[in-house]
């Protein structure tokens, strides 16, 4: 047996040393989950650190570097303006009876000779954005992390594009407009008698005899077509006969007339049927409206400019240019340089070390006219993208 002496501890020394070495295990524990508390927190900072830098580069599109993560394409809008123009054709023709409207009739403003006269009535302007092809940049996020929203807010606002947008703007043109038709131009009801009359003529025959030569007159009926005056005569003796019946029903010299709705329509009859044929005295004036439309895509500068649309003619219309014939209908654009001192301050094109820079372009506003010559249609005050400023808006 071992004669080591066992040492005895009494109840308050026992506990007096559980104590201490409980406190001195706490106090390590503590320590050292404070160390390590604060290791995690400096590790988790430079990790912040490294995970929320972002380095983004904005190219032209085909010149995104190589290192590039992800890529998103955007593009600068451009003023399209579409020219609505409303015009009206007037075609005149003489009537047949022309030459005895006076002589019959007493009326000696009528139409001589055909002609055809052209005026615009109205012009509208409108305008849509379309994508430029010759501002279309790419986005190339080279570090960090985007998820591209931020370009959002500009899409809403028209001052970006996405590329995606479609266009649908249409505008029929002038074959498809079909409520004018020169037939309306003819005359085909000459009057309501007949084309021929039938008339006797008194002829004499010869005989001859044992002595003598005998002259025998001898009747014909000739049928033949009736001259230009005598159906004028009928066709003014008609619209004579016409207001005397019109008169007759008004003032009821009829024993029997209609009432109401049918005197109404028996009137308003009686009306058309002096008028068409007044007309073949008087001649006949028929109005169409037409509408043409004309795109165009200004010019990027702020220079006053022009655009050429048609040349207008008021007895011909719209005719070719070659022909030398009437007056320029044209767009003139005069940009007010509100915007313009802004491009100074960047560059058209990215630059090729910028970083966390977007383009984008600022609208001017512009005085526009569209002008017949020396006279001014139509005037407004519109912005347009060309005529502006490209500047730059941090990205974050």
């Amino acid at each position: 047996m071992s004669n080591k002496a066992i040492k005895s501890y009494s109840l308050d020394e026992l506990t007096h040393e559980n104590c201490l070495i409980c406190t001195n295990f706490a106090t390590g524990s503590l320590l050292y989950l404070m160390k390590n508390f604060v290791l995690y927190m400096v590790a988790a900072m430079i990790m912040a650190g490294c995970s929320t830098t972002t380095r983004i580069q904005v190219t032209p599109l085909g010149q995104e570097p190589a290192e590039a993560l992800e890529k998103y394409m955007y593009a600068l809008p451009q003023s399209v303006l579409r020219v609505e123009v409303t015009y009206q054709e007037a075609n005149s023709v003489p009537g047949p009876y022309w030459e005895y409207a006076e002589k019959y009739l007493g009326i000696s403003q009528v139409i001589k000779q055909s002609s055809s006269h052209w005026n615009i009535q109205d012009v509208v302007l409108t305008q849509h954005t379309e994508l430029d092809p010759q501002h279309i940049y790419s986005l190339n996020l080279l570090e960090g992390e985007y998820s591209g929203k931020f370009l959002d807010h500009y899409i809403e606002q028209g001052i970006l594009v996405d590329g995606t947008a479609m266009i649908h703007e249409q505008m029929k043109g002038p074959a498809l407009e079909s409520d004018f038709k020169r037939d309306y131009l003819r005359y085909v009801d000459l009057g309501v008698y007949g084309n021929f009359e039938k008339r006797t003529e008194t002829m004499y025959k010869t005989l001859v005899t044992d002595t003598s030569y005998v002259r025998v007159p001898v009747q014909r009926s000739i049928v033949e077509q009736k001259s230009p005056l005598r159906k004028a005569e009928e066709a003014a003796d008609f619209v004579l006969e016409l207001r005397n019946r019109r008169f007759e029903m008004l003032t009821g010299e009829y024993e029997v007339f209609p009432n109401g709705e049918a005197m109404a329509a028996a009137i308003e009859k009686l009306d058309q049927l002096e008028e068409s044929y007044l007309t073949l005295f008087t001649g006949k004036t028929i109005s169409r409206m037409g509408k043409r439309a004309y795109f165009i895509v200004p010019e990027t500068g702020s220079s006053p400019s022009r655009y050429r649309l048609d040349m207008f003619s008021s007895q011909l219309g719209f005719v070719p240019a070659e022909l030398m014939e009437g007056e320029p209908l044209e767009v003139q654009i005069e940009p007010l340089g509100t915007i313009n001192a802004l491009d100074g301050q960047v560059s058209g094109t990215p630059e090729e070390k910028g970083y966390d820079k977007l383009y984008y372009r600022l609208p001017d506003v512009v005085e526009l006219k569209v002008n017949l010559g020396v006279d001014v249609l139509f005037s407004q005050r519109i912005s347009i993208f060309q005529s502006g400023a490209v500047i730059t808006s941090p990205i974050k």
